[in-house]
């Protein structure tokens, strides 16, 4: 029987390959041409997490889970910031380093990728979790049904991807960005 994975090393090759992701994407990923950019061996990351689609997994939870602590401390900070403002302080970490629209980016190329890439049944929830996440908010902030807590996350959701993506595409911060204070401010009047 093998020794296990060893945890300091799986989390350093998490880290690069959610590093290379970033700048690469999930189109066409190979494990040959993720190790050769990381400096390792396809036998390395296969030790640590298995498979191509375990790594992808990991990588998409390291997102996640990094933009979930980055509102965490958005939510905690003092005063207390509304929902908008905080997504716009979101919206401010991610323009800090584009480096830090992975999780964004990661997880709209999983929603949109082929079947080889991603697998179809896994992709519901890499959205629906936002969904409720912010509906959540929505509900505490407003008070408001879960349905119309949701219609908002949802249409919110919807922005921030078109905005991504409008980002990705043009570069035009400028303009995108009084895209977004113009939803922000009519939110906050709601």
């Amino acid at each position: 029987m093998g020794r296990p994975p060893d945890p300091t090393r799986r989390e350093e090759v998490l880290a690069r390959a959610v590093a290379y992701l970033a700048e690469h994407g999930l189109s066409n990923l190979s494990l040959r041409k993720l190790a050769a950019a990381m400096g390792t061996s396809t036998n390395t990351i296969s030790y640590q997490f298995g498979s191509k689609e375990e790594l992808v997994e990991a990588a998409l939870g390291r997102a996640r889970a990094t933009t979930l602590e980055v509102l965490q401390r958005i939510r905690t900070s003092e005063p207390k910031p509304t929902l908008s403002q905080s997504i716009e302080r979101l919206w401010d970490w991610w323009m800090e380093d584009r480096r830090n629209l992975v999780s964004t980016r990661l997880s709209m190329e999983a929603m949109l990728a082929s079947d080889r890439e991603y697998p179809q049944e896994r992709r519901p929830e890499l959205l629906t979790f936002w969904i409720e996440y912010f509906a959540d908010w929505v509900q505490g902030e407003l008070g408001c049904s879960r349905d119309h807590a949701v219609a908002h996350s949802t249409l919110l959701m919807a922005l921030l991807s078109g905005l991504v993506v409008d980002l990705q595409s043009t570069g035009q911060t400028a303009r995108i960005k009084a895209s977004l204070d113009l939803y922000l401010a009519a939110w906050a009047r709601a």
